[in-house]
């Protein structure tokens, strides 16, 4: 397999167990109160930020590979 393939791969294996773990999993245990949008929509952000940092690093590190 190419290595690039396999960094492609694991790359996108990554990003989807992290997106399914806080945008997914996490809300579903918290059902039963009531929501506050403010600090679910800050959440969100912070999960997209530290996201984008995680897949800039990977980007760079495969990049100087």
């Amino acid at each position: 397999m190419d290595e690039k393939k396999l960094i492609i791969i694991l790359t996108s294996l990554l990003i989807l167990g992290f997106l399914s773990l806080f945008i997914i999993i996490i809300p579903w245990a918290n059902w039963s109160r009531i929501p506050d949008w403010k600090a679910i929509a800050t959440d969100n952000l912070l999960m997209s930020l530290i996201a984008a940092a995680i897949g800039y690093g990977i980007y760079i590190g495969s990049k100087t590979m």
